[in-house]
């Protein structure tokens, strides 16, 4: 098995792996992982899109970073392709039907950064919970004793926290909310009340939980179901002065509603590591003193980025095997096309 970074060096006969639309340096992982398998791996995750699916045409997999999108044209040029890994867990950059119609297995990475973006949810919880935004900000100009700025701060254990989605991160997030808050609730059309008691959480409507919470998290992924799911009519819902914290996907909240909701003091924090457009604009939500922003980096650890790699490898390696993939989002549809 040989590393290389030109398709004419590319050895007869053998499978191939493509690594397109990351800012990974090189390959060394995946090589690792693929090594002894009979498959090549082509890196090309320096290449803008037209450069990179033009190298990627004779590849037997690709696996894809969030850089750019794979549509139905895109996916056309990847004559070979039999499977599309997404580095990652949201698979919204590829064009599902239209990978399923080409005969290509679309599989993901669900689960290697849970800890990590559990941990960082919990941060920007306890961020605002404490008011440590406004804290620092006081003692940087100057402010101490009798001058600090007027917060009214709560005991945690007699509030609420709202989680929304109850997947690999939403429990990760409750395991660890529950030393901290008394009530949790959760909103998670798929799971049951039952299954959700013993997390040690309750399960409510979204619209309960809006209500009720003095703070939410957001854990959903992004689908048509789930786009604008905190609309404005939703977002005022929510209990006046309450914190929001989104590390999922940036489209499940109208930002428009959301900024206009803080500017009124409706909201009175809100934690964002995701964006509806990455990066962000400078102005709206990003001017606002009370948004503290992260840049989608709530998955990100020297561990996490080996385990996203490796991984996807693996599932690449399986699929390309014949041994299955373990996380597919979509496969192929039998007919023609197919």
């Amino acid at each position: 098995m040989s590393y290389y970074s030109s398709q004419d060096e590319r050895s007869s006969g053998q499978l191939c792996v493509a690594t397109i639309g990351h800012r990974f340096p090189d390959a060394t992982i995946e090589v690792e992982v693929l090594r002894g398998s009979g498959i090549e791996v082509l890196y090309l995750g320096g290449l803008e899109k037209a450069a990179a699916l033009d190298a990627a045409r004779q590849a037997d997999a690709v696996l894809l970073g969030v850089s750019f999108d794979l549509d139905a044209e895109a996916l056309r040029c990847l004559r070979r392709c039999r499977a599309v890994v997404r580095y990652g867990v949201g698979v919204d950059n590829v064009d599902l039907e239209a990978a399923a119609a080409l005969g290509m297995t679309v599989s993901n990475v669900p689960d290697y950064g849970v800890e990590e973006v559990a941990n960082h949810t919990i941060a920007l919880l306890l961020l605002f919970a404490r008011r440590l935004d406004i804290w620092a900000s006081a003692v940087r100009t100057g402010q101490w004793g009798s001058a600090l700025p007027k917060v009214t701060l709560r005991r945690l254990s007699h509030t609420a926290l709202g989680v929304i989605g109850a997947g690999r991160i939403g429990r990760a997030v409750i395991a660890r909310a529950k030393s901290i808050w008394t009530r949790v609730l959760v909103y998670d059309p798929w799971i049951n009340a039952e299954e959700i008691a013993r997390m040690g959480a309750e399960k409510v409507s979204l619209e309960n939980l809006l209500k009720q919470s003095d703070f939410v998290t957001l854990h959903a992924p992004s689908s048509a179901a789930t786009k604008g799911l905190l609309s404005e009519e939703r977002l005022r819902l929510m209990k006046q002065g309450a914190i929001l914290v989104n590390c999922a996907r940036g489209d499940l909240i109208d930002e428009a509603a959301l900024t206009q909701c803080v500017i009124e003091g409706h909201i009175s924090g809100v934690g964002l590591d995701v964006f509806a457009v990455e990066p962000p604009p400078l102005e709206g939500l990003l001017s606002l003193p009370n948004v503290w922003p992260t840049p989608h980096v709530a998955w990100l650890s020297a561990e996490s980025i080996r385990d996203l790699r490796r991984q996807a490898a693996e599932e690449a390696r399986r699929i390309l095997l014949g041994q299955g993939p373990w996380y597919a989002i979509a496969v192929p549809r039998a007919g023609p096309g197919a």
